[in-house]
């Protein structure tokens, strides 16, 4: 599910929600919640039109929705963290580019990578 609004003309939020049901190999059937929060922060234009420059930013929370995962072993209800800065350009008025750095953390182990995605809205 996405909710959308806007804040101050040129902060656009969009919420995402999200139950997942998961087969992992060698575990037990498991599910998981997601929520997202995606922020724009148009420097040009108070929209994401074409020609907009903007900040992205986003951190997403995954959430276990078991901790038995089969033959005796555990997990914790918080799977894992992403952190997400980048910065974006609008070719059009449903066609986006950005590069940002994306930080993902678990329990074990965390890493950082450098993104570049193309955005597209049908």
């Amino acid at each position: 599910m996405l909710i959308k609004d806007r804040v101050l003309e040129r902060v656009h939020l969009t919420h995402r929600f999200r139950y997942e049901q998961r087969w992992v190999e060698e575990q037990d059937f498991r599910s998981r919640l997601r929520y997202n929060l995606f922020i724009n922060v148009s420097l040009n234009q108070k929209r994401l039109e074409k020609g907009a420059l903007y900040i992205a930013l986003y951190n997403e929370l995954f959430i276990n929705g078991e901790l038995d995962i089969g033959d005796d072993r555990q997990v914790q209800y918080f799977d894992r963290n992403r952190t997400y800065l980048g910065a974006g350009y609008a070719l059009g008025d449903d066609t986006r580019v950005q590069l940002g750095w994306m930080q993902q953390t678990t329990v074990a182990w965390q890493k950082a990578q450098l993104q570049f995605s193309l955005h597209q809205r049908f």
